[in-house]
């Protein structure tokens, strides 16, 4: 007796529009499929009930789970011939067809398309049907430059092509409008990063005024409305939107939408980025040599540089991490200027070294170094210039130094407390 073909239908549609409709697309394809197979009786054909049905999938990709099912039912061997439609309803990429085909054929599976005539089993079919996938893909790839240049052009038109509207606009008939509540929020960002010239510290004080991200709807869920962080404000400061333009890629163009914050201020939080930018380390613009030295008696935390304006002029101070993150911290003091703390310190430094104490270690050190150029006399000249030089130090030198000679630096309301590194006092006479 001749074997029985069990033959699967597949159906696709890209879009969901018209899937509502008693008789849709799908059942069209699947008619013709059936009609096809009926034809077919005299092979021993039979149609299977399940049904293979993938309405609003794009034929770009493989991740459709009709297409999945299929697959999978037919390595459990339980199909020998697959029916479309049209080949394109399999596949439009030319390098996912061709992993089907390796499929099929590594389990014995047939493959036809009901308007386009061709068997897979043949040399020439095999031809027919690369040929005319390299004609689906051209057809795909066409669509796709067709879509690109149409938001290139309504880009340099000023117009918004869709997407999430960022914080501070609404989306009403297609444009963005300008959300009053929210763009306070946005107003609020830039003015405190031009105080404190810190992401995190704006994030944390938006968080302790009550202010929470942007709340939107994604796939049925709600999302956003969280606490700030970093990255949320680095966003704000550096989406041209809010300046009143729109982007495509790499560049910008005018949009038609209101600004909420105007070029001067724009231009001033860049300059203040490509500024933070450059003091990111240790290097000459950043005068905080005290950072990752200085710690917090009372919880241990790291005292981190931090920075206020009045009238024009900027005022450092080091803060308790823990404090600025609204953490726990015991400490009565738990900002100390900057200038005077940094004064201090090396005063305390010298005050340490020339202790009786630390002038035996040193001398223990140059006796047990045989170099003739550490001696006691180097040693004692370089603590004594220490005091004197350095306010004529670059910043980056201050903080090597400090490195050099602090293991650790703790600081309260009581005083200063430093524990020296004696060896580093040697290396800092060569």
């Amino acid at each position: 007796m001749e074997k029985v073909m069990r033959c699967a239908i597949y159906t696709r549609k890209s879009c969901e529009d018209g899937l509502e409709q008693e008789f849709n697309s799908l059942d069209a394809q699947r008619l013709s499929a059936e009609n096809y197979i009926a034809s077919q009786i005299h092979e021993n054909w039979r149609l299977i009930s399940k049904h293979y049905d993938d309405g609003g999938y794009s034929g770009g990709n493989m991740n459709r789970p009709a297409l999945k099912e299929l697959f999978e039912d037919i390595k459990a061997g339980q199909i020998d011939m697959v029916v479309v439609y049209k080949i394109d309803r399999l596949s439009r990429s030319l390098f996912d067809f061709s992993k089907i085909v390796e499929l099929f054929e590594k389990h014995n599976v047939g493959f036809v398309s009901v308007t386009q005539a061709f068997n897979t089993s043949t040399s020439s079919g095999k031809l027919m049907l690369n040929m005319l996938l390299s004609f689906a893909q051209y057809e795909r790839e066409l669509t796709s430059e067709r879509i690109r240049d149409k938001f290139a052009a309504a880009k340099k038109l000023g117009l918004w092509m869709g997407g999430y509207a960022p914080l501070g606009y609404d989306i009403q008939k297609r444009q963005l409008v300008i959300n009053p509540g929210e763009a306070e929020i946005v107003k609020l960002i830039f003015e405190l990063f031009q105080v404190t010239e810190s992401c995190t510290m704006v994030a944390d004080e938006l968080n302790r005024r009550g202010y929470r991200t942007k709340s939107r709807n994604h796939a049925g869920k709600n999302v956003g409305g969280r606490l700030f962080v970093a990255n949320d404000v680095r966003r704000v400061l550096k989406d041209p939107h809010y300046k009143g333009y729109v982007t495509h890629f790499n560049r910008t163009y005018k949009g038609i939408h209101e600004a909420i914050i105007d070029e001067a201020t724009w231009e001033r939080v860049q300059t203040l980025f490509t500024e933070c930018g450059m003091r990111k380390g240790y290097g000459s613009a950043t005068p905080s040599f005290l950072k990752g030295i200085l710690k917090c008696e009372k919880c241990g935390c790291a005292m981190t540089p931090t920075y206020t304006y009045n009238h024009g002029l900027r005022y450092r101070y080091y803060t308790c991490s823990n404090h600025i993150r609204h953490k726990t911290c015991q400490a009565k003091i738990k900002t100390y200027p900057a200038e005077e703390l940094e004064k201090k310190i090396v005063e305390e430094i010298v005050k340490i070294l020339k202790t009786p104490e630390i002038a035996l270690q040193l001398s223990q050190v140059a006796a047990e170094n045989n170099d003739p150029n550490v001696t006691n006399a180097t040693i004692i000249s370089a603590i004594n210039d220490l005091s004197e030089i350095w306010e004529y130090l670059y910043p980056a030198e201050q903080h090597k130094i400090a490195r050099l000679l602090i293991d650790e630096a703790t600081v309260s309301s009581d005083g200063i407390m430093v524990r020296m590194n004696t060896e580093g006092v040697e290396k800092l006479s060569e």
